[in-house]
């Protein structure tokens, strides 16, 4: 077995059949948020035969597109299908990366950003029911809650709060 680093990519070359183990980087890839769910779709021949270019990094993969396109080595069409992607992303991807070079490329976490279900009124509840009531669970929170003010919070959501904020 040889271990090879490459930057942060770490590779293990199993002398039997010349077998690559890529599962460290990929869960790496997965928990960053730049694994390409769609990487089975990418059949542009640079990913075929050199372990450095890897599919299931959409970072590298987006780049790659976008290089290949400025270099017109196809059509538009012809080179984001082959990247897995559509042309309305193909050019998507290419606004991005020319406004905010290849930190644009990086996907983005996707839906609320901060708790949109606790209003102030809901928070300030909280807050005064646990300065009376130390002891309290979320379930009871949020059954208080909604008895006295109508606002229906999941207790989950109350404990998350009251994680973050206690």
């Amino acid at each position: 077995m040889t271990i090879r680093i490459w930057g942060n990519i770490i590779w293990e070359t199993f002398d039997e059949g010349n077998y690559v183990n890529i599962a460290m980087k990929e869960d790496a890839l997965k928990h960053n948020g730049t694994f390409n769910q769609n990487n089975e779709n990418v059949t542009a021949s640079i990913f075929k035969n050199n372990p450095f270019f890897d599919r299931m990094d959409s970072v590298q993969v987006k780049y790659e597109m976008i290089r290949a396109t400025a270099n017109a080595e196809g059509s538009v069409t012809e080179i984001s299908g082959a990247y897995g992607y559509s042309r309305k992303s193909y050019y998507q991807i290419s606004k991005a990366f020319e406004s905010g070079g290849i930190y644009a490329l990086i996907p983005k976490k996707t839906g609320p950003k901060n708790p949109h279900k606790l209003t102030q009124e809901a928070e300030k509840f909280i807050n005064t029911f646990l300065a009376y009531n130390t002891k309290a669970k979320a379930n009871e929170i949020s059954a208080t809650l909604e008895a006295e003010t109508g606002i229906k919070v999941h207790p989950r959501t109350i404990y998350r709060y009251i994680k973050k904020n206690g």
